[in-house]
């Protein structure tokens, strides 16, 4: 399965999803644009006790890039009244076995690929790039919740709690120390997000369905 170019626009990525899963109860899931439009959606949906008690804990991650001091967002993140237009940079989508996302901004190409490990609770995320005429800096944002995948955290404030050591942290949240978060950038640094929400993210298909379609989640940086 492919899309180019010409079909990385709003309605039709918008429609078209894509699915994987881990073998034990656990999946990641979204449209070909990577924003999310159902409270199913996320990078890391786990199963706590698998394969029962599925629970939203990534819900995906806004990538931005910044060439020579010019920030470029990725993302494509839908609210009651603004969607983000990260898909204009969205050169194709395939999907075999993962789902592969490549962008191009100016001459710099950025190559996104998602797979989890099978049997565990874990979901990798592999980015390449390669610069054109300029310095390329890529900046990660984890948009994180905790919820059983059947309801919503509308409203809601999060208590966060970040063990930082490196490259890796330890999150909690919502003081479920039974479940902690792990972490693990392969390169870079981590910079601490304190009282960071994402506000009223906006799921188009659970208000199709008749649910109440907005919730918030937590950004972790």
């Amino acid at each position: 399965m492919k899309f180019g170019k010409e079909q990385m626009n709003l309605e039709q990525g918008l429609q078209k999803e894509w699915i994987i899963t881990n073998g034990m109860g656990g999946f990641a899931s979204s449209t070909i644009i990577g924003c999310n439009t159902r409270k199913y959606h996320g990078l890391l949906i786990a199963p706590l006790t698998p394969p029962a008690r599925r629970f939203l804990i990534l819900s995906k991650i806004d990538e931005s890039i910044e060439l020579e001091g010019k920030k470029y967002n990725l993302y494509t993140n839908m609210c009651k009244d603004y969607i983000s237009e990260g898909y204009d940079f969205q050169e194709s989508f395939e999907k075999d076995y993962i789902p592969i996302f490549t962008y191009q901004v100016e001459d710099t190409k950025i190559k996104k690929m998602i797979c989890m490990e099978y049997g565990k609770n874990i979901v990798t995320l592999l980015y390449k790039i390669k610069n054109g005429s300029k310095k390329a800096k890529l900046t990660l944002a984890p948009i994180m919740n905790y919820r059983d995948f059947h309801q919503m955290n509308t409203n809601h404030t999060y208590l966060l709690k970040q063990d930082v050591k490196g490259r890796k942290v330890k999150i909690v949240i919502d003081e479920n120390r039974d479940v902690p978060i792990y972490l693990c950038a392969s390169e870079g640094e981590y910079f601490e997000h304190v009282n960071d929400t994402f506000k009223n993210m906006f799921y188009l298909e659970e208000e199709k369905r008749g649910f109440y379609p907005e919730e918030n989640h937590v950004v972790v940086r």
